[in-house]
């Protein structure tokens, strides 16, 4: 039995059956199929919360080990375990103990410290695009030319100083987003779909593996 469970089949088969279950219910309305295809829906959900669980978990077993052999930076796994702490018990939902996403203290840390810290990450994200945007609009060729000049004209065109100074770059800016960048981007969403297509035929036949120890059978 155990040899067979370890088959690399079985798994190749058990993602088969769940990725049929959820898309032959788009195409043939049948009310046992449709049940069972929500049922799996659900236990999705599940298995996401549990795996967020588990996340959390492995960081605090992860950072616990640092701090007990003291490595680099130790004193930051302490603030990270103190969070989680400080964030999981008054979110606990136990409301006959006052706890949950309820309870004014976590309302607080969420709003006020959560929140915040999270607009931070994200404004520090703006200093990389400006690096990368440094480097893509050196315009050493006809194409790299292409791109600085239309970034040109979009941020003229965000700009109240340059619209208010020549208005027309209102127009020319919402025609570069509207036609060029709008047909780009549908060509790219439009590649995507038939890569995922593929990835997804070569998962269902068994030819694509990556997501199975890297492929190999054992």
């Amino acid at each position: 039995m155990a040899e067979i469970l370890r088959r690399i089949e079985v798994p190749i088969g058990i993602t088969i059956i769940c990725t049929l279950l959820q898309i032959l219910p788009y195409y043939f309305n049948i009310p046992p199929l449709l049940a069972v295809s929500d049922l799996f829906r659900r236990w999705m959900l599940l298995v996401a919360r549990w795996a967020t669980f588990v996340g959390a978990v492995t960081l605090m077993i992860v950072h616990s080990k640092n701090i007990q052999q003291q490595k680099k930076g130790w004193p930051l796994s302490i603030i990270v375990i103190g969070s989680i702490f400080l964030l999981m018990l008054p979110g606990l939902p136990l409301p006959e103990m006052g706890l949950g996403t309820k309870n004014a203290f976590f309302d607080y840390l969420f709003t006020y410290v959560y929140s915040p810290l999270g607009s931070t990450m994200y404004s520090i994200i703006a200093f990389f695009i400006t690096s990368a945007a440094y480097r893509a609009f050196r315009a050493r060729s006809v194409e790299a030319f292409l791109v600085l000049f239309a970034g040109i004209l979009m941020i003229a065109k965000n700009a109240p100083i340059m619209t208010f100074l020549w208005p027309p770059f209102v127009p020319i800016g919402n025609w570069i987003y509207d036609v060029p960048n709008m047909a780009t981007m549908r060509a790219v969403i439009i590649g995507a779909a038939f890569g995922a297509i593929a990835l997804a035929v070569r998962t269902l036949m068994g030819s694509e593996r990556g997501y199975l120890r890297g492929g190999r059978e054992e």
